[in-house]
């Protein structure tokens, strides 16, 4: 009987002090496992990305690399992709990935100046003459060419390395994301 009463007592005194009883699912598991990412997750990925894809290029004669911004499933590039091209120029030119060779990358300016001469916009499929002029014009060994496509339940980022000369892709490299409102929202914008 004391228990009730004691229940009782509490239940009016919360309703009477104009205390919230929120009844709905509470914030402190979302905030405890945050589900959004930060600029440390897209650097984090870009290196991994990075590193598969340079893993067996050794071999080839590469001194200069042009890196394409990334482009949807509609061959646009939204800002996901031109963000996720300079992490991959970020992740590139570290030092731990060629110990004895140092990688140069064209810089963006002047890939979109040869595009804009070339009458080519940012793609992920390029046809060979394609390549080979863009190549001569940027003075490149190879070209970088991505593309983000939005699954569901996650994203992928997939990027292929093409030798100028041969237009054989000499690389590949796939890595998936975990989708943010964040990623589909940069994703969505042009």
């Amino acid at each position: 009987m004391d228990t009730r009463k004691l229940l009782y007592l509490l239940m009016i005194s919360l309703f009477v002090s104009g205390c919230e009883v929120k009844l709905g699912p509470s914030n402190f598991w979302s905030k405890l496992f945050r589900t959004q990412t930060d600029s440390s997750y897209y650097k984090d990925k870009s290196t991994e990305l990075v590193q598969k894809l340079t893993a067996d290029v050794e071999e080839y004669e590469i001194n200069k690399v042009t890196v394409m911004d990334l482009v949807d499933e509609e061959n646009r590039a939204p800002i996901l992709g031109e963000y996720f091209a300079s992490r991959v120029v970020e992740a590139i030119t570290k030092k731990f990935f060629f110990q004895d060779k140092t990688f140069r990358i064209a810089q963006k300016g002047e890939v979109n100046a040869v595009l804009e001469q070339l009458n080519l916009k940012p793609s992920y499929l390029y046809n060979r003459e394609e390549i080979r002029l863009m190549g001569k014009a940027l003075n490149s060994q190879a070209i970088i060419t991505g593309r983000i496509t939005d699954l569901g339940t996650n994203i992928d980022v997939h990027l292929t390395m093409t030798d100028v000369m041969s237009g054989e892709v000499i690389a590949s490299a796939t890595e998936h994301l975990t989708r943010t409102k964040f990623a589909v929202e940069m994703l969505r914008q042009h």
